[in-house]
């Protein structure tokens, strides 16, 4: 990613960025190897040193993500808008922070002027986010030499779904899926009337339902035709990648995909949703918000992060219909975040089996369609609770962030937009109403750079890595 990067910097003129980005490769390299050399002997692995791995991996990532920032900001010509836009990131938590917004595909940022940032920066921004977005241990997958421990590290990345009968043939489909939307995209905002940059970066950030922009205000100045444009590709995004596999290369009929209860919740949220947050605008303002509404709404729904209102200055009633839908996420297996509709559909389908199974006579057969098939409500018991469990874990977690971060914002903090912003972190948004953002407190920034990397790993493989640090198997 490093190397890949430095042409950018040196085509922008900016020779000065190039020793952050070779000082990330040449020690990526020889911490990896030196890695490589040190397992060596190694036999294959478990399920839980997957984890680890995977854990590890995310952490160190993240860290060599800040050399770019760090350098920059130290080598930016002074006096320069480059230098004054870089000057937050001389803060190592800072730079640390936007490191892991950026490949844990949040979109939570510390900027205040994106638009001023030098372009080699605005460019590693958007790749790490684009990485992020589709995961850095599928990337590790794609260019393994073998398959062994393949398996474990693509289920250790909270990913299920497999395309292919191997894992490696899964990973590589999945990538030139995702790369073939990333140029439709690039290509459906230049032509809706983005500039060319402006199309190459949001394109990249929007499929990967990041939200990371180069510009000042996200999209709240951006025309409506064009904010439209941004809908359908953050929609792709968070569609699950055995969809689009089924749509694209198997050829199978909609009819056939809509038999997905995952896919069909999506359509109703989407569409139901909207509709719901278009009357909250109207009965409470008297503006339903129109283009501006739905961009948010889906912005929210799929956690890409894109922002086409000011969300401080909105009601708690409407703060919560947003903030329900960044809870909910996209589809499993995508690029979103947020709980997963999978795991919301799975609780609604076991709690509509337990009320037929309670209406249902003592002869009675009661059965439910799932994905098309038909089911035992205690098949989906069994599932429901697996899902619940994650949900749980979540919403703890959520509470003791917000409970962690009431200490570090100033006490004059609306307790809605602490609610909102921890959540936008954990749930890998992007979204804000000012907690997050170029003035937030060390400590915030710090405790936020955590729950986002708990979210994007779906908290187990850290808190493996928690565990084996304390001597716990």
């Amino acid at each position: 990613m490093a190397l890949l990067s430095m042409p950018v910097a040196w085509f922008a003129n900016e020779p000065w960025g190039l020793p952050g980005l070779l000082g990330t490769a040449v020690l990526s390299i020889m911490l990896g190897q030196t890695l490589v050399w040190l397992g060596r002997g190694a036999t294959a692995f478990q399920r839980y040193q997957s984890m680890q791995i995977a854990g590890v991996s995310w952490l160190l990532i993240a860290l060599f993500g800040v050399l770019p920032f760090a350098l920059s900001a130290q080598l930016a010509p002074a006096g320069t808008s480059s230098a004054a836009a870089l000057q937050i990131f001389q803060q190592p938590i800072l730079a640390f922070f936007e490191s892991v917004s950026g490949f844990t595909s949040t979109g939570l940022t510390v900027v205040a002027y994106a638009s001023d940032l030098p372009m080699h920066i605005q460019w590693w921004r958007s790749l790490s986010e684009w990485v992020g977005g589709i995961g850095i241990i599928l990337l590790l997958i794609a260019v393994l030499p073998a398959e062994r421990g393949a398996l474990n590290l693509y289920f250790s990345e909270a990913r299920e779904e497999k395309i292919l009968p191997t894992v490696k043939s899964t990973v590589r489909t999945i990538w030139i899926i995702y790369v073939g939307y990333t140029l439709v995209s690039i290509a459906v905002l230049w032509w809706a009337g983005e500039p060319l940059w402006r199309a190459i970066n949001h394109g990249m950030t929007a499929i990967a339902t990041g939200g990371f922009s180069i510009t000042d205000d996200s999209l709240v100045n951006t025309p409506a035709r064009v904010q439209l444009a941004y809908i359908p590709i953050m929609l792709a995004g968070a569609v699950s990648f055995l969809v689009h596999y089924r749509l694209l290369l198997e050829r199978r009929a909609l009819a056939d995909l809509w038999r997905v209860d995952e896919l069909r919740l999506l359509v109703w949220i989407t569409v139901g949703g909207l509709g719901l947050l278009w009357f909250e605008r109207w009965f409470t303002v008297g503006d339903w918000g129109g283009v501006a509404s739905a961009f948010i709404w889906v912005s929210a729904l799929t956690t890409a992060g894109f922002a086409s209102v000011d969300l401080s200055s909105w009601g708690d009633a409407a703060l919560l219909l947003i903030l329900v839908a960044v809870l909910m996420g996209g589809m499993a297996g995508s690029t979103s975040g947020g709980l997963k509709l999978l795991r919301v559909a799975l609780l609604l389908k076991d709690l509509l089996g337990q009320l037929r199974s309670l209406r249902a006579s003592r002869h009675e057969l009661v059965m439910l369609s799932h994905d098309g098939e038909r089911v035992s409500p205690t098949h989906l018991a069994d599932l429901g609770r697996i899902a619940a469990r994650l949900v749980g874990v979540f919403m703890l977690l959520w509470l003791l962030g917000v409970f962690l971060v009431l200490h570090t914002v100033p006490v004059e903090a609306r307790l809605a937009h602490v609610f909102f912003d921890t959540a936008s972190a954990l749930f890998n948004s992007g979204l804000s109403t000012g907690i997050a953002g170029p003035d937030m407190a060390m400590s915030t920034a710090a405790l936020f750079s955590v729950l986002m990397l708990l979210g994007r790993l779906e908290i187990f493989p850290l808190l493996v890595l928690v565990a084996w640090a304390f001597g716990r198997r």
